[in-house]
């Protein structure tokens, strides 16, 4: 019994997550695109694969490839949701959620509501300012949390010491279970 355990014990040692090939992707709107990287959760990066964006009704906007660093990048011509789904073969799919919210104020919206042409106004030169100023200021600051955003999804994805030490003390914990239960069925 106490060599079984010691076996058990040196397995479970040399086990690998099992989620070693989990396939990941980080999107981002900067500016007027849907920038992003995909990449296995052990940090290797996917190149080649294919990959789909989705409006929010479901329809195919458009296709993609990512490079060699896994990375890919794809215009926006409508603020809306996009839905980014990749596929690397055998099992592997993975998607992320670009929000409308995130992209640039001066695109143009899924669906313009309806106005009549004379409450229409013609855009001052002050409101075209402000808005490349404002999409200049929104750029920027996604290029500076893009790299903070890639680094916490890593993170999540870590196997820590203290969720490895949790596993393991949970499996002696239903060993003791197990061997207590079977020295009160033989005393009986």
């Amino acid at each position: 019994m106490i060599k079984t355990l010691a076996l058990l014990l040196v397995l479970l040692l040399l086990a690998h997550p099992a989620q070693a090939h989990k396939l990941k992707v980080f999107a981002s709107a900067e500016g007027a695109a849907i920038s992003g990287l995909v990449y296995f959760s052990g940090g290797a990066k996917a190149m080649g694969v294919s990959g789909v964006v989705q409006g929010p009704d479901g329809a195919e906007v458009g296709r993609f490839a990512t490079a060699e660093d896994g990375s890919f990048r794809f215009p926006v011509n409508v603020r809306m949701d996009h839905l980014i789904m990749v596929d690397a073969g055998d099992g592997h799919v993975a998607s992320a959620l670009v929000a409308a919210d995130e992209f640039p104020a001066s695109l143009p919206p899924t669906s313009l509501p309806q106005v009549a042409a004379s409450a229409r106004s013609a855009p001052t030169v002050a409101s075209v300012a402000a808005a490349a100023d404002m999409d200049a200021v929104e750029a920027a600051v996604a290029r500076q949390i893009r790299p903070l955003r890639q680094q916490l999804d890593a993170y999540e994805e870590k196997v820590r010491l203290h969720d490895l030490l949790g596993g393991i003390g949970t499996i002696f914990g239903l060993f003791g279970i197990v061997a207590w239960l079977n020295a009160r069925g033989r005393t009986s």
